[in-house]
């Protein structure tokens, strides 16, 4: 991880924030074995890369396999692989939304390829349905209300003035086509592939990157790039929750971040508290 100084020019709470997120990424470090087996948003990974391949040395025309040489999977396999783990237990999750000050209750229901987004606070609830070419994002004020499809624009817009946008709440760039391989990284201590695709459609990004570790074979970080190439949304792992026989994310934080820095303008962070089974989906 990239330690990001404390500016004592910038304003209090700037330095709060990139002190906080100094913190954060230590614990990040030391939970790290952990926060693999979470999959992005919610998910509970069940599904276990399996390939059986052997290699050719490139010495005497012996072979290896892939516990003694890493196979690098293309880009398209990687999709493939990544939309079947796309599936969620029957659940319903309890906790918050923080963003700055403001903390908003929160219920999520998961079932399939189904995540419901029920805000307590407010009239306002959001249902996300994964499907191959792309999510179906729907809001409504209330459970009597019809569901209304959020398209174009309004995917990009704010969810209850926090910093996530209705269209990270799709992950559709996990599907969107033509990912582009981007070498290997290091993040948490752990090897990654690193791929890199460019959205079909409107986006608050112009490219998105994310990391997929080789050893767990799932999603670790994803960072949205703006046209010069610079992450300005970061999306990481906080801690974990055990129950009801699967394993969701505890807390995930996203993060506004400053073009060009790993310094966080803004931070929003979703924090499971309990797990229930039976979604009500």
């Amino acid at each position: 991880m990239v330690d990001s100084p404390v500016d004592k020019s910038e304003e209090p709470e700037i330095q709060r924030i990139n002190l906080g997120d100094q913190v954060a990424e230590a614990k990040l470090v030391k939970m790290v074995r952990q926060v693999v087996y979470a999959l992005v948003f919610l998910c509970f990974l069940s599904v276990g890369w399996a390939q059986n391949r052997k290699t050719v040395s490139a010495k005497g025309g012996g072979e290896r396999s892939t516990s003694e040489e890493e196979m690098t999977p293309t880009p398209q396999q990687m999709q493939h692989f990544l939309w079947r783990t796309l599936v969620m237990k029957d659940l319903r999750l309890k906790g918050q939304v923080q963003s700055g000050e403001k903390k908003i209750p929160i219920l999520v229901r998961t079932k399939d390829r189904l995540l419901q987004f029920e805000f307590q606070d407010r009239p306002l609830q959001i249902r996300v349905r994964f499907a191959p070419e792309g999510s179906l994002i729907q809001k409504r004020s209330k459970e009597s209300a019809n569901w209304e499809v959020v398209t174009g624009i309004e995917k990009t817009k704010s969810v209850a003035g926090t910093d996530l946008a209705y269209e990270d709440l799709g992950i559709d760039f996990l599907r969107w086509p033509d990912p582009q391989p981007k070498g290997e990284d290091s993040v948490m201590m752990l090897d990654c592939w690193v791929y890199e695709v460019t959205p079909p459609v409107e986006s608050n990004y112009a490219k998105v990157r994310y990391w997929i570790s080789k050893t767990y074979k799932t999603m670790i970080r994803a960072d949205g790039l703006n046209g010069k190439g610079e992450a300005i949304k970061r999306f990481t792992f906080n801690s974990i929750i055990e129950a009801e026989d699967t394993v969701v994310i505890g807390e995930m934080k996203v993060a506004r971040l400053t073009p060009g820095t790993d310094v966080s303008a803004s931070r929003t962070y979703v924090q499971i508290e309990t797990v229930e089974k039976g979604s009500g989906l």
